[in-house]
């Protein structure tokens, strides 16, 4: 009983650490940035980091633009120029 309470915590508290996905907009220092919007908005925003995604194969699959702010991530998944995907990772 007492290792399935600890286990149901642990989960609990896993489930806390994951990222945010469902968001469609959010405010950057360029202006609100939406998903289907340009990439111009987000890279005038002067992003902390950039990370070039790949397929399996080693192909070009897009790029992801982080911004850190107080004790979240704002990630911002562009693909063909298009603003697909934006994620909030809370730390």
């Amino acid at each position: 009983m007492r290792i399935l309470a600890v286990f149901l915590i642990a989960l609990t508290l896993a489930g806390t650490v994951e990222a945010s996905c469902s968001l469609s907009s959010v405010r950057l220092s360029a202006g609100l940035v939406k998903t289907g919007d340009s990439d111009r908005r987000v890279i005038q925003s002067d992003p902390d980091r950039v990370v070039h995604l790949e397929t399996r194969q080693g192909g070009a699959a897009g790029v992801r633009y982080d911004f850190y702010q107080r004790g979240q991530t704002l990630q911002v998944y562009v693909q063909a120029g298009r603003v697909t995907r934006v994620c909030r990772v809370r730390e």
